[in-house]
């Protein structure tokens, strides 16, 4: 029996009807909220608040797919069963480890995403890192559907499982890469002139400087560095 109630979903003889559309319905609406996005993102005059309140609107539909998610899940893929009056050990473990990866890796991964930020092609080894975790994710899930099918028989289970597992694995691989890069660094030092296409600093309360170079691959990226480096320095100069 399913608890948790959503004003926009509608229930009749005890079974939620209408999962799909509502599903259909918000990508539509996010659908939408991105043609604006597109068309007035990179406009600097006029026109470049447009974006905002489609931006706002895509995510609160995008939340609202989140919060119903596993909903939709049972709709597309029915659980065989929905609640569990005994459960196997292996299988509540898988639950509670699955949990706990997510929660660790988020933690580890935000000690790690602002040297990851002031790694030069950073991006790229965070999603190829990340895409890494989300193989291994898919060769456990593999195995455990050969090994302990039961564990996903549970909808709850099946839900956090597949989530921490491939979300956990996916962030955990990335910050594991960053931390292997920068503290596993060989001690001879390359160095290479880039030139400083632009200074900034942030609005924040705590200030933080930034330069922004082009990298060799074309690329433009953002560094935060040091008060103390940042006043030495000046646009069109090298660093």
């Amino acid at each position: 029996m399913i608890k948790r109630k959503y004003p926009f979903l509608k229930k009749k003889k005890n079974e939620l009807f209408g999962i799909r559309k509502e599903f259909y319905k918000r990508l539509l609406y996010i659908a939408l909220c991105i043609i604006p996005i597109v068309l007035f993102g990179n406009d600097k005059g006029t026109y470049r608040l447009v974006p905002l309140p489609f931006f706002l609107i895509g995510m609160y539909n995008l939340l609202l797919i989140i919060s119903f998610s596993q909903l939709i899940i049972d709709d597309f893929f029915p659980p065989k069963t929905a609640f569990e009056k005994v459960t196997k050990p292996f299988d509540k473990f898988m639950y509670y480890f699955s949990s706990a990866l997510f929660f660790v890796s988020l933690v580890f991964l935000i000690f790690e995403i602002r040297k990851i930020d002031n790694t030069i092609n950073g991006t790229q080894l965070f999603w190829r890192a990340g895409f890494s975790g989300v193989v291994l994710a898919i060769l456990i899930t593999i195995i455990l559907k050969v090994r302990n099918p039961s564990v996903y028989f549970e909808s709850k289970r099946r839900y956090v499982v597949h989530f921490g597992l491939f979300i956990g694995l996916f962030l955990l691989t990335a910050a594991t890469t960053s931390f292997i890069n920068h503290f596993y660094a060989a001690p001879t030092e390359s160095c290479k002139q880039y030139t400083i296409l632009e200074k900034a600093i942030s609005g924040s309360r705590n200030k933080e400087h930034f330069i922004h170079i082009i990298t060799e691959n074309n690329t433009k990226e953002r560094f935060s560095i040091k008060k103390v480096l940042y006043d030495e320095l000046t646009e069109g100069g090298e660093i």
